[in-house]
């Protein structure tokens, strides 16, 4: 079973079950917390307490207003850092997988060249045999 991250398919990276149940909930926390829906949910939850606070008390101070309005941009920057964090995690593994597929595919051809060398050597030695036989000697350096 492949897991939704793809890292399983990489032999050097532990995926899936062979995680730690604390590394797992910290990409389930991850994933939850570092999604466009999330960010898009806290911002609206944001204005709407915001409101309901304005609506609860009209003379609060602009000192309250400042330290309310840089908590909320606080509250949003983890998530938005968490988005970026998950984009580079994506990059990173296609980028892993991709090599790890380049690898597989430059041993393939190694392995046929391989192959064809060796074909190559007994050919060369079974004419070289025929020559002999014929009575011309191969010439040898």
């Amino acid at each position: 079973m492949t897991t939704p991250s793809g890292w399983d398919q990489h032999p050097g990276v532990r995926a899936g079950r062979l995680l730690r149940p604390g590394e797992r909930a910290g990409d389930l926390l991850c994933r939850a917390a570092g999604s466009w829906a999330y960010l898009i949910a806290l911002t609206v939850a944001i204005l709407f307490g915001a409101v309901v606070v304005l609506q609860q008390n009209r003379s609060a101070e602009a000192a309250i207003w400042l330290a309310a309005g840089l908590a909320a941009i606080a509250a949003l920057e983890v998530p938005a850092v968490l988005v970026a964090a998950r984009r580079s995690e994506r990059i990173t593994r296609e980028l892993a997988l991709y090599q790890l597929d380049q690898s597989r595919r430059a041993a393939a051809v190694a392995e046929d060249v391989r192959t064809e060398m060796q074909r190559l050597r007994d050919e060369v030695a079974r004419l070289t045999a025929h020559a002999d036989i014929a009575g011309y000697p191969a010439r040898r350096r």
